[in-house]
């Protein structure tokens, strides 16, 4: 399996997982999609490598970028890891 594909698969699972924790709706459409852009980025990498795994990092930007109630997948994982301390923790 060529990184293009893994990185296309990677990109589909993310906006998937960030849509439906953001707006706690199923969209099927996305990985239907992202199983056929990665039969299509497999195709292309085979003839150019490159190229393929330039345009899925495109798409793997986008989709760590994409916003879904105002939240893209790099805000959430960026306020669960600069949660401020509660006072439990602090003890």
């Amino acid at each position: 399996m060529a990184a293009a594909t893994v990185m296309i698969i990677t990109a589909g699972t993310v906006t998937f997982t960030n849509e439906w924790y953001q707006t706690k709706n199923l969209d099927w459409k996305v990985p239907i999609v992202t199983l056929f852009l990665a039969a299509a980025f497999d195709g292309l990498a085979k003839i150019n490598d490159k190229a393929a795994t330039g345009i899925a990092a495109i798409a793997m930007i986008g989709a760590f970028t994409t916003k879904f109630n105002g939240k893209s997948a790099i805000d959430t994982l960026g306020g669960l890891v600069s949660q401020p301390p509660t006072k439990a923790k602090q003890k």
